[in-house]
């Protein structure tokens, strides 16, 4: 009796000291973004209004996320996810229907089924049975439906169900000790017609912002991300933009300069860029690129076509914290 009650006693024990050790143990990563940028613009319009422009910006962004530990099975930042998932949806209810003897649903675009369903309306008129029968058959249509990609007839590349679990997925949370910090610093230079002729101008804007605690909630809350453990990599599809603030100097002609406080202007076309960079890569890289700028913010005072440059440096990396 002894015996069964000191086994009974050891196996309560290692089923203890066992489970701990299978549970996932959470896990935190620090993510920093850091984007600089330098370029030119130019203003040239009719007559004296011209500009020119030369300008370096930029920003870096720090936060940390967060996981459970958990190995998920699907990767919710893969732009074609939803596809993929609907894709299973479908093959499963495929298969359902064939054990039912039942026929193959037709495989039909939104559109299509519309014209399918209108048709067949029109048919049924004022028969309530009939309609009721088509309401089902709307249904298994529109589950059934071609919205592309994974949902295309025969499904290619839809999920299995059968796919090995790899994917971490991190949140941010509150109070995760964010921070971001901006930089401008532009000097326009140009002319501008007058009455009088053509009248010089020169705006210098600047800009050296911290994020306040409010934005470093913000960027907290909202940066979402997920591991790939078998290559990696990262995927993630959006990243935090704040408005920084920043001072303005214009002094026009023999006039004193004329200082300015507000929203400090930059390039927003290149933000694209950086978001296809990290929509999915490496633990920590390095990419540039050159890009032409078609809608500035231009501190020019000249009218005119506007047309400027930027070559742009994207640096990243993904560390996992202790």
């Amino acid at each position: 009796m002894a015996n069964k009650m000191w086994i009974r006693g050891l196996a309560v024990f290692m089923a203890c000291a066992i489970i701990p050790a299978a549970m996932a143990a959470p896990k935190r990563a620090r993510l920093t973004v850091k984007v600089d940028v330098e370029g030119t613009e130019k203003v040239i319009g009719n007559g004296s209004d011209q500009a020119t422009a030369k300008f370096r910006e930029g920003y870096t962004i720090v936060t940390v996320v967060e996981s459970t530990g958990e190995l998920a099975q699907y990767n919710t930042k893969d732009p074609e996810y939803a596809q993929k998932m609907m894709g299973l949806s479908q093959n499963v209810h495929a298969q359902v229907n064939a054990a039912q003897g039942k026929a193959p649903v037709k495989k039909m675009t939104q559109a299509e089924i519309q014209a399918y369903v209108q048709k067949k309306q029109a048919a049924c008129g004022a028969d309530q049975a009939c309609l009721m029968k088509l309401a089902y058959e709307a249904q298994d249509l529109m589950a059934n439906m071609n919205s592309g990609g994974a949902t295309t007839a025969g499904n290619p590349g839809a999920y299995t169900g059968d796919e090995p679990e790899r994917y971490l997925d991190y949140f941010g949370f509150d109070k995760c000790g964010a921070s971001a910090s901006y930089y401008v610093d532009r000097t326009t230079q140009g002319t501008y017609g007058d009455v009088q002729g053509a009248v010089p101008y020169t705006v210098v804007d600047k800009a050296d912002y911290k994020s306040n605690p409010t934005e470093a909630g913000l960027i907290c809350s909202s940066t979402t991300l997920v591991v790939d453990t078998q290559d990696n990599s990262f995927w993630m599809d959006s990243l935090a933009a704040l408005a920084p603030r920043g001072t303005s100097i214009k002094t026009q002609g023999g006039g004193k300069p004329e200082q300015s406080s507000g929203e400090a202007a930059m390039h927003g076309e290149y933000q694209d860029w950086v978001l296809q960079q990290l929509r999915h890569a490496s633990r920590a890289g390095t990419k540039t690129t050159s890009l032409k700028l078609v809608v500035g913010p231009s501190a020019a005072l000249s009218s005119g076509k506007y047309s400027g440059q930027a070559n742009v440096t994207l640096t990243w990396k993904l560390e996992d914290l202790e």
